[in-house]
C-alpha cells in the first residue's frame, strides 16, 4: 500500500512538473515603454482620391500629471497623421513617424470627417470589428466644417487631452441639453446591418479662430480663441450623410429617439416668446408602430416631468390654472418639435430612429412586405403624437419679482 501511494505521488509530481514546460506566461505581452497610447483617431478621404486621411492622436505621459497640468511644458500630445489605401495600410505606415507601435486600446474618440461620412463609412467599420484592440463602445463624431484631424489636436482647457474633451462635452450636452446623442461604434455598426433603423451620430464644430488649433498658449488666455462645440446630429442612409438636424430639430430627435434625459425650453408669457424657462427633469417615449391599410401608422407617447427654472413676467405660478396653460404650451412645442425631426428624417428616407425595428419585432409577418423598401415606406408613415407633461416645482420662490411688483 505504502509503494502504491508512493508511486501515486511521484506520478502527480511528474505531472505538475511536465505542465510546467506548457506555461509559457503572455505570449503576446508587450512593454509600456515600446507603446504609443492612442487616445483619438481621425478618418476623413482624401479630395479627387480614394484614399484615407488617418490621424492619430497619441498621449505624452510625461507631459501629464494629476493636476492635469503639463510636466515640461510641451503639449500633452502628439499627432500623427499618415494617407493609405486601407485603415490597418495606414497603421503600419504611421510606423514610419512614430517611434514605437501604436496602441488602440484606449481609443476614446473616432472622428469622421464629412468627405468620408457622405461617400461611406460601411467599409471602415470592417477593420474595427476585426481589430482585437480597438473597442467598439468608442464613440463616434462627425466632424462639421473643419477636418477631423484638426478637431483631435485642437487643445482646450480643462481636459489637457482632446479625446477627454471631445468625450467629456458630448456627455455633459448629452446629459443637461440633450441635442446631441452619444454614439458608440458597436451602436452605430449594429444599425447599418439592420434594415429597420438608419444610424445617426453627433456633429461637432470648431468655433472661433482656429488658426492656432493645436498651441499649447491656448492654454494659458482667459479667453481661448475657440472652443469645441457638440452639434447637430448626423442623420445616415445607406450609410451615407444624408444631411443633418439641428436646433430644435434635433431635440425633437431625441425625444422621438427616447434618449432625453434633461433639458431646457423656453415658454411664451404675456407677450414675451421666452419668459418662462422650463427645464425638463425627466422624459419617457414609448412608440407603437403598425400598418393599416398598406400605410404605416406611428402612435407616440411622450410622458414629461419639469420645473419652472425662470420666470420673465409676473404670472401667478400658484394657481392651477396657469401652470396648466403652461404645461399645454410646453406639449405644443415638444409636439411640433419632435413632429419636425420626422418630417425632416422623412424627407432623407432615412429611419433614424428605429420604427423598423419596433414593426419587425411587434408584427414580423407584415415588416417582411416592407423591409426591402423601407425607407421610402417611412417617409409616407402616418405619425400621431400624445404628450403628458407635468410641472412638479417652481422653484423655491412661489411669486415672482415682477408679480410682486405688479400688484
Amino acid at each position: 500500500m505504502k509503494r502504491v501511494r508512493r508511486l501515486a505521488k511521484l506520478v502527480l509530481a511528474a505531472l505538475v512538473l511536465a505542465s510546467t514546460f506548457f506555461l509559457t506566461g503572455c505570449w503576446n505581452s508587450r512593454e509600456l515603454n515600446s507603446l504609443a497610447v492612442v487616445t483619438a483617431m481621425a478618418i476623413d478621404k482624401a479630395e479627387h482620391s480614394d484614399e484615407y486621411e488617418l490621424s492619430f492622436q497619441v498621449v505624452m505621459p510625461g507631459e501629464l500629471s494629476s493636476s492635469g497640468k503639463s510636466g515640461n511644458g510641451y503639449a500633452p500630445f502628439s499627432i500623427y497623421s499618415v494617407r493609405s489605401n486601407t485603415l490597418f495600410e495606414g497603421i503600419r505606415k504611421a510606423s514610419k513617424q512614430v517611434p514605437r507601435q501604436l496602441f488602440f486600446s484606449h481609443v476614446q474618440v473616432v472622428v469622421l470627417g464629412e468627405r468620408i461620412a457622405k461617400s461611406g463609412i460601411k467599409e471602415i467599420f470592417d477593420f474595427f470589428e476585426r481589430s482585437h484592440e480597438v473597442r467598439l463602445t468608442s464613440m463616434l463624431l462627425v466632424a462639421k466644417g473643419t477636418s477631423p484631424s484638426k478637431l483631435i489636436s485642437a487643445i482646450v482647457p480643462l481636459s489637457p487631452l482632446e479625446a477627454e474633451a471631445l468625450l467629456g462635452a458630448s456627455e455633459v450636452s448629452s446629459r443637461i441639453w440633450s441635442e446631441s446623442p452619444i454614439i458608440g461604434i458597436d451602436d452605430t455598426i449594429r444599425k447599418l446591418i439592420n434594415p429597420g433603423a438608419e444610424p445617426s451620430i453627433s456633429g461637432v464644430k470648431i468655433v472661433g479662430d482656429d488658426e492656432h488649433v493645436g498651441k499649447k498658449q491656448n492654454l494659458e488666455q482667459t479667453r481661448p480663441p475657440y472652443h469645441l462645440e457638440v452639434s447637430g446630429v448626423a442623420v445616415f442612409r445607406e450609410g451615407k450623410l444624408a444631411g443633418w438636424l439641428e436646433n430644435e430639430k434635433a431635440r425633437g430627435y431625441m425625444l422621438v429617439a427616447n434618449r432625453t434625459k434633461s433639458t431646457v425650453l423656453n415658454l411664451p408669457c404675456e407677450g414675451k416668446p421666452d419668459g418662462v424657462a422650463l427645464e425638463v427633469i425627466k422624459s419617457k417615449t414609448k412608440t407603437d408602430v403598425s400598418i393599416k391599410n398598406g400605410r404605416v401608422n406611428v402612435k407616440i407617447h411622450v410622458m414629461s416631468e419639469g420645473n419652472v427654472a425662470e420666470v420673465k413676467c409676473g404670472i401667478p405660478l400658484g394657481k392651477l390654472s396657469v401652470l396648466t396653460q403652461l404645461e399645454q404650451e410646453w406639449g405644443e412645442e415638444t409636439k411640433a418639435n419632435m413632429m419636425a425631426a420626422i418630417r425632416q428624417a422623412q424627407t432623407f428616407q432615412a429611419d433614424v430612429f428605429g420604427f423598423g425595428i419596433i414593426l419587425q419585432r411587434t408584427h414580423p409577418k407584415q415588416w417582411k412586405q416592407y423591409e426591402e423598401t423601407w425607407g421610402e415606406t417611412f417617409a409616407e408613415a402616418e405619425v400621431s403624437i400624445a404628450f403628458e407633461g407635468q410641472i412638479q416645482r417652481a422653484g423655491m420662490r412661489g411669486k415672482s419679482l415682477l408679480e410682486k411688483e405688479k400688484s
